[in-house]
């Protein structure tokens, strides 16, 4: 696959997922360019034995933490994703996004990538480049230091 046609094929999927990370249209377009800037250029170091979306999203993650790393910004934790339909108590999402101000980067990004955006352990540790035990065991902690079961 050349890289004229990945750009085609993932643009706009790393596009819209950078976008609802940063919630700033230009920002998004700009960290999208970013991403296939690098990709373009290493390109030819891909192994082909993982998945190219799995590769490019983690060049994706990483330039939004270099964003976020540079404005000095912690991500914003959205309310709407954080309300818990099971609990009516209006103070839910507030008490869930200080808990997670209180974890580590590291466990703060686990379990919003896990728990708010779906992703399985496993996806979560190709993407950040982990071992999937560290991942299993980062998420576990985290989850008991939320006071989580």
């Amino acid at each position: 696959m050349d890289f004229d046609e990945i750009f085609e094929q993932y643009f706009d999927r790393i596009y819209y997922k950078i976008l609802g990370v940063v919630k700033n249209p230009e920002d998004a377009e700009d960290i999208s360019q970013e991403v296939f800037i690098s990709v373009y250029k290493n390109l030819k170091k891909f192994r082909a034995d993982s998945n190219i979306y799995t590769w490019i999203y983690k060049i994706a993650i990483n330039k939004i933490y270099d964003f976020f790393r540079k404005r000095k910004v912690e991500l914003d934790i959205n309310e709407e994703i954080l309300a818990l339909e099971c609990n009516s108590d209006v103070d839910t999402p507030l008490i869930l996004e200080e808990r997670l101000k209180e974890l580590s980067l590291q466990e703060r990004e686990i379990v919003v990538l896990k728990d708010i955006y779906g992703y399985k352990l496993k996806e979560i540790a190709d993407m950040k480049d982990m071992n999937i035990s560290t991942v299993k065991s980062v998420y576990y902690k985290a989850i008991k230091d939320m006071g989580g079961s």
